[in-house]
């Protein structure tokens, strides 16, 4: 009995099992059986990728570089939105102002010229110090540590002040009210959007006016007839693209450079020539919006109890309108100081990173194709091409890249692009030789010849088959090689032959700080602090790269 309940109960468990398959085949919900190895266990599939990325994770600088390395690229692409002061904005009462988290650009300001004044009466005898005090500031002098100076100087000549044994003459007087009053009152001024009004009453953004609209405008503006903008348009538009051809090619005679501008002047479109006089006008027009707006929005500068920012709609005339928007121009905060310019240096850290971090992965890449694709080609065919391929390599490995890279640059002329291209035309050498060499491995093995028996053409035999499997080897070289084209472009910014005004990279602001590094050294030691850790980053991830993808490697010598 016992044996007819159990082969019962195993029958009802057979039917029951099979409802349960039909109803889930009927349901389209069969669930594919899992493979299993002699053990009962399931066997779980793996990858290159998956493999190499599981022991990138315990890697922990690795990680660490991954996240440094994300923050720095969002900061980069989201620098137009974030809230900082416009990068190439040139404020000359903020000159040199040191690093603060606390005090504003006035208080600063403040601080600055109180100190010198202190030091000014210090060297005339009206600000009376002790003997050694007195040494020790003469030494600091003498070994050019004026910060030094100023730093004693400001909390001594204070204290004297509140005490009551030193004053002020009656011009330093004169000179600390007007500053003050300046710093209390004075506005900045920034144009949102214009808007002209046609004859049907229709508004019309003038940034989108074509060329003869916005002559015509600004014509009408200034009451004279636009013909006569003609030649100081045309006269301005040349000593512009004069000065900026004397920047890119010095030591020229003036007779060379009238004849690079006539040449540059033949062969620039009309399209680009009209976008250069749109631009030239459009500025006018916003500078002479502004000097109105600040006669309009003066009087309410002075009264405590406005509030900033201020937006307003200023009407010019009866056919241009504008909205503006006034800041107070000395409560900015400049949390990592300005340069001698003015400039806010965290903006222009955060677009230099931009400039930087765009030479670094643009210029890899560029590499990377032109020595991946000639370097796999060369491995594959072999023979004459290989041949011709490697006495290349091997010519241009036996020249200096740097001053390949020079020469380079000093041809084609100083800008991004041009710089792009230096750097990439001369960098594609090693990773040719090591895509050859792993290609050249692999093209004998099965899945290559299986391909080549199915009727697989050398393309598809190349770029189908061989390279995707020397992935591994081309993304550990590129990680590797962004840090190095950051540096180049540092070593060229440093001879001024890299990025040039009004853009910025790492390598520019610590070029343009060296000279006075001794009295601001936080010019030179913010941004070159920032790039130091990037670099550091992406070696460490580059490292983490090639520990993952071939763990063997760091045994090897």
């Amino acid at each position: 009995m016992s044996c007819i309940r159990c082969s019962t109960h195993a029958s009802l468990i057979n039917d029951r099992g099979e409802q349960d398959k039909m109803l889930n085949h009927k349901n389209g919900k069969t669930k594919q059986e899992k493979a299993t190895n002699e053990f009962n266990q399931i066997v779980v599939g793996n990858s290159l990728s998956k493999d190499a990325w599981r022991r990138l994770r315990k890697n922990k600088m690795a990680v660490i570089s991954v996240i440094l390395v994300s923050i720095y690229i969002l900061l980069a692409v989201t620098a137009p939105i974030l809230p900082i002061y416009p990068y190439d904005e040139i404020v000359i009462d903020h000159q040199d102002l040191p690093p603060s988290l606390t005090k504003t650009a006035g208080e600063l300001m403040r601080d600055k010229e109180l100190a010198k004044m202190y030091a000014q009466a210090w060297r005339q005898g009206r600000l009376v110090v002790d003997e050694a005090t007195n040494e020790m500031l003469e030494d600091w002098v003498s070994r050019s540590k004026v910060n030094k100076v100023w730093d004693y100087l400001l909390p001594e000549g204070n204290r004297q002040l509140e005490s009551g044994t030193f004053t002020w003459n009656a011009s330093e007087q004169r000179s600390i009210d007007s500053r003050e009053k300046r710093i209390a009152n004075e506005i900045q001024i920034s144009i949102e959007k214009m808007w002209l009004k046609d004859e049907q009453g229709k508004l019309s953004d003038v940034k989108h006016l074509e060329t003869d609209e916005i002559v015509a405008l600004y014509a009408k503006l200034l009451g004279v007839q636009a013909n006569l903008l003609v030649d100081q348009y045309t006269y301005e538009i040349e000593m512009q693209l004069l000065k900026k051809i004397k920047a890119e090619s010095t030591g020229l005679t003036d007779d060379e450079y009238n004849m690079m501008l006539r040449d540059q002047l033949d062969s620039m479109s009309t399209k680009n020539y009209d976008a250069l006089v749109k631009e030239n006008i459009y500025e006018k027009i916003a500078s002479t919006i502004k000097d109105m707006a600040m006669e309009q929005l003066g009087t309410e500068a002075s009264q405590a109890e406005t509030t900033y920012p201020l937006n307003e709609k200023v009407a010019v005339t009866e056919y241009l309108t504008a909205s503006v928007k006034a800041t107070k121009m000395h409560d900015r905060r400049y949390y990592l100081g300005t340069d001698s310019l003015g400039r806010d240096m965290l903006s222009r850290i955060i677009y230099g990173g931009q400039v930087s971090i765009a030479i670094g992965f643009i210029g890899t890449l560029t590499s990377v194709l032109i020595g991946v694709v000639l370097g796999s080609l060369a491995g594959y065919l072999g023979g004459k091409i290989d041949y011709f391929i490697m006495r290349v390599v091997d010519i241009m490995y036996g020249l200096p890249y740097m001053l390949l890279v020079i020469i380079a640059m000093a041809i084609f002329g100083r800008n991004i692009l041009n710089l792009f291209f230096a750097l990439a035309i001369i960098s594609w050498l090693t990773i040719s030789r090591m895509v050859r060499g792993q290609i050249m491995s692999l093209k004998n093995q099965e899945f290559v010849e299986a391909a080549r028996s199915m009727g697989a053409s050398t393309p598809r035999i190349i770029f189908k088959h061989l390279v995707p499997n020397s992935l591994s080897v081309i993304i550990v070289f590129s990680t590797l090689r962004i840090p190095s084209f950051i540096m180049t472009e540092s070593f060229l910014s440093f001879l001024g032959l890299g990025v040039q005004a009004p853009y910025a990279s790492w390598g520019s602001l610590v070029g343009e700080s060296v000279g006075g590094m001794t009295l601001y050294p936080w010019r030179l030691f913010f941004p070159a602090i920032v790039m130091t850790v990037f670099l550091f980053a992406m070696n460490f991830l580059g490292d983490g790269l090639r520990d993952a993808f071939d763990p063997q490697s760091k045994n090897q010598l």
